[in-house]
């Protein structure tokens, strides 16, 4: 059977790619890796987000995920958001698979920082 390697890149549409490239460099840490035409391309540790000109579909996607290591981390990301002014969403929270937090960017996408127990995955 034929299988990807996984999931390469993301590419959102965005009402103004600057202000959204800021959010995401700046407060996330993310890496500018490129641009091509309308599309600004960030490293997100490895993975590639891209950040087209556009108006944003209504709810296009449910949310997208950023996992960390320690469940403490989750919480450090939340003081990080704090201190620029983000506003969770929910949490942070312990869940029964790990802890997690939730949030939006500058065009609504809704996105998460979460800690997943890999014992629990195991069982999976």
């Amino acid at each position: 059977m034929m299988q990807v390697q996984g999931i390469q890149h993301l590419n959102l549409l965005v009402r103004d790619v600057s202000r959204s490239q800021q959010f995401y460099c700046d407060i996330l840490g993310f890496q500018k890796a490129f641009a091509k035409g309308n599309t600004v391309w960030l490293d997100a540790g490895g993975d590639l987000l891209g950040l087209s000109q556009g108006e944003p579909p209504p709810q296009s996607v449910n949310h997208f995920g950023f996992q960390v290591d320690e469940p403490a981390e989750v919480d450090a990301w939340m003081k990080q958001l704090d201190a620029h002014g983000v506003v969770p969403e929910k949490g942070p929270y312990d869940r029964s698979d790990g802890r997690s937090v939730y949030f939006r960017d500058p065009d609504g996408y809704l996105l998460e920082i979460f800690y997943v127990d890999p014992k629990v995955l195991s069982r999976i």
